[in-house]
Parts: structure tokens; C-alpha cells; sequence
């Protein structure tokens, strides 16, 4: 079954990394864990380490 759309406001950005980085999240991809793209998969990294920073006190908010 298909998720609801989140109802948070989302802002796209563009980011650089290096080859390296970039194979990486490919094959994060290639799981089939982190989702379909390599933009996805970084959106998942991004925010589940957002997340363990708030929760251990070091991100405000």
C-alpha cells in the first residue's frame, strides 16, 4: 500500500559529492533498502542523521 503524502513543507537543494560517494549510494540503491534513487537514498541518510542528532541533544529545535 502506497504512504499518504507527508504534509511538511519540503525544499529542494542541490548537493555535490564526490564519485566516490556517489557509487556508494548507488549500490545503497541496488538494496532496494534506501529507495529507487541515489536522491532518495541520500534523503534517507540525511534525515534519519538529522534525526539522531536531535535526539542526542547536539541539533537545537
Amino acid at each position: 500500500m502506497a504512504k499518504p503524502p507527508t504534509s511538511a513543507e519540503t525544499k529542494p537543494f542541490t548537493i555535490v559529492l564526490p564519485a566516490k560517494a556517489a557509487e556508494r549510494l548507488e549500490i545503497l540503491v541496488e538494496t532496494g533498502l534506501y529507495g529507487a534513487s541515489r536522491a532518495e537514498a541520500a534523503k534517507m541518510i540525511i534525515l534519519q542523521h538529522l534525526q539522531d542528532l536531535w535526539k542526542s541533544g547536539k541539533l537545537p529545535g
